[in-house]
């Protein structure tokens, strides 16, 4: 099995991945296109059990998200769908504006504390379909925020602010946490936090103060952070796979296990050599203190 068969699909909050789901849908598309969800649903679910596991506990709520994602390839009308999470695409070819678009909305989304699904599409067809006027282009749940500019970060702050996508700790604690996104009390990998998605960097932000950033990234291949500088100094901690670090010219890969600290104020940039997540660690500058 090669990742190119894995399709992600979001059931109720979270990403389910399904082997042979588009090879599936290109089957049956000529025959069940004009058919009733119902019977489409059952056909979908018959055919992607011969390789996936689906429990007969789920069948219906797995059928709804089958017959949904058909809809969508087949390019016909969805129903309204309300995010249960935060998505966020740029759309770009991976020019010097798109990739610090793409830049922008991560530090902000650290900022502010916010997890989201973010995709940087750089395939020229994929990003004919959203009809914008130009690139770089910043969607947001569905919604064309904006097209040919970069707006300012207090733009994307106040948009991102809006969508009221805000999630809590996990656990049954009703005080106010300093560190959320993850269930309390409770033994986790790291590395299993966040899942890699394709052509997408995915974050989930442990905590976001005024001197300390803590956020967990995935990066799929040819993914990452183009070059920037950071209001502190950034440890990177690889969990899995391998990237490239470039501090100031000076280029290091930097693999599983290992562990790398980008100066504040220096130019960085990260990219993966395979896909790889890493533990971003910000350590700021006090906000009454000025650079040396």
């Amino acid at each position: 099995m090669t990742i190119s068969e894995v399709t992600q699909i979001k059931i109720d909050k979270h990403k389910v991945g399904f082997v042979g789901l588009e090879e599936v849908f290109k089957d049956i598309a000529e025959l069940y296109a004009e058919q009733p969800d119902d019977v489409v649903a059952e056909e979908l679910l018959i055919r992607l059990s011969k390789k996936n596991y689906i429990s007969d506990k789920v069948q219906k709520e797995y059928g709804r998200a089958f017959v949904r994602e058909f809809r969508k390839f087949l390019g016909q009308p969805v129903g309204d769908e309300s995010p249960e999470g935060l998505e966020i695409k740029v759309l770009g070819a991976g020019c010097v504006l798109c990739n610090s678009l793409e830049n922008e909305v991560m530090e902000v989304l650290s900022e502010i504390g916010l997890s989201a699904d973010l995709e940087h599409v750089r395939d020229v067809e994929q990003i004919a379909k959203y009809s914008v006027k130009g690139t770089p282009a910043l969607i947001i749940n569905g919604k064309v925020m904006c097209s040919g500019r970069i707006p300012s970060k207090n733009m994307i702050r106040k948009w991102l602010e809006k969508t009221g996508v805000y999630e809590d700790s996990g656990g049954a604690m009703t005080k106010p946490v300093l560190i959320k996104n993850i269930l309390f009390s409770e033994p986790h990998n790291l590395d299993e936090l966040v899942a890699y998605e394709s052509g997408r960097v995915v974050s989930r932000t442990f905590s976001q103060n005024s001197s300390l950033s803590i956020t967990l990234f995935s990066f799929d291949e040819g993914e990452g952070l183009s070059r920037h500088t950071a209001p502190g100094d950034a440890m990177v901690q690889i969990l899995d796979g391998e990237a490239v670090v470039n501090i100031d010219g000076k280029e290091m890969t930097v693999g599983k296990g290992q562990v790398v600290v980008m100066p504040a104020d220096i130019p960085h940039s990260v990219t993966a050599v395979k896909r790889f997540k890493m533990l971003l660690t910000l350590v700021k500058r006090p906000q009454n203190s000025s650079s040396k």
